[in-house]
């Protein structure tokens, strides 16, 4: 098929890489277009990957097309600018939006695009970039279900399990907002007792080798865990848009007359770290906020004294 790309950061990138290489002929867009550029000179697949000036030509030129960037306003750029998306002549066309924004932000692109006589489909993506390269993320979906038939192919290529939620725009979204609180959390909580080991002096090592060999254990432990203790802070997921994602959630909350205590904690922490000058961080850098402002430089055992 020929699919669109808009957006080739952190996660489209990849995500136009893996299309290439299962045989799709991918036009890409970026804003700044020499990640484009940079794409196609190093990936081994640069025949079937094309740049285009424009989010219009994207539509014009695509069966799917596929936007991932940062937030709502980064979307209604590519979407509704001079040459955004929607000038598309392309009826045909399937827009699938991977993009972190509110239930209510889902709805009201999806109208935008309505509008127009353009289906879109909100598919937020439920892991990081090492698992889009393996095929391994898992998808959510929710639109319309014969433009979900349609953008099926495409989402198995690039997943290992895709949910479809029917055709309301909001659960998908939502769902996906609940799940980064879930991760929030459980980052925090490693942080946590990260601290704690190290400031009663348990050497942290020993820590994550035992809470992984529990049941207690998570992914982020198992993967994440180890490369804290070394600060190793490499992103997968910027810590600034943890705060994107726990500010969304807690508005939504609000507006849907929910109290989350926990969450609103953790996002006070989250926010308190991205003003400690970790936003491009790995979102588990808020572990190196909490070891510092307890007097601590590194969660190696050494000779370091509180």
């Amino acid at each position: 098929m020929n699919v669109g790309v808009i957006g080739l950061g952190m996660m489209g990138s990849p995500i136009a890489t893996r299309l290439a290489l299962k045989g799709h002929k991918i036009i890409a867009f970026n804003r700044d277009r020499s990640k484009a550029e940079k794409l196609v000179a190093t990936t081994a697949t640069t025949k079937k990957l094309k740049i285009a000036d424009q989010p219009k030509e994207v539509g014009d030129s695509s069966d799917i097309a596929i936007i991932c960037v940062k937030d709502y306003q980064a979307l209604a750029n590519v979407s509704f600018a001079t040459g955004g998306l929607i000038e598309t002549t392309n009826r045909d066309l399937v827009v699938v939006q991977c993009s972190t924004i509110s239930p209510e932000e889902s709805t009201k692109l999806a109208d935008l695009y309505s509008n127009r006589q353009i289906r879109m489909l909100s598919v937020p993506i439920l892991g990081g970039t090492t698992a889009i390269e393996k095929g391994e993320i898992t998808l959510i979906g929710a639109g319309p279900k014969k433009a979900y038939e349609m953008a099926e192919p495409i989402l198995r290529d690039l997943s290992a399990q895709i949910f479809y939620l029917g055709s309301d725009y909001r659960t998908a979204s939502a769902l996906k907002l609940a799940f980064n609180i879930h991760i929030a959390l459980l980052a925090l909580a490693l942080a946590e007792g990260l601290v704690f080991a190290r400031g009663t002096g348990v050497d942290t090592a020993t820590y994550i080798k035992v809470l992984n060999s529990t049941y207690f254990k998570t992914g982020i432990s198992e993967r994440k865990g180890p490369r804290i203790v070394k600060g190793d802070y490499n992103a997968s997921f910027y810590l600034m848009n943890m705060v994107k994602d726990l500010d969304l959630a807690l508005r939504t909350a609000y507006t849907s007359g929910l109290t989350l205590p926990t969450t609103a904690s953790a996002e006070a922490v989250y926010r308190a770290s991205e003003a400690f000058g970790l936003s491009s961080m790995d979102y588990t850098s808020v572990a190196s906020y909490l070891l510092k402002i307890n007097g601590f430089n590194t969660f190696r055992p050494d000779s370091e004294q509180k």
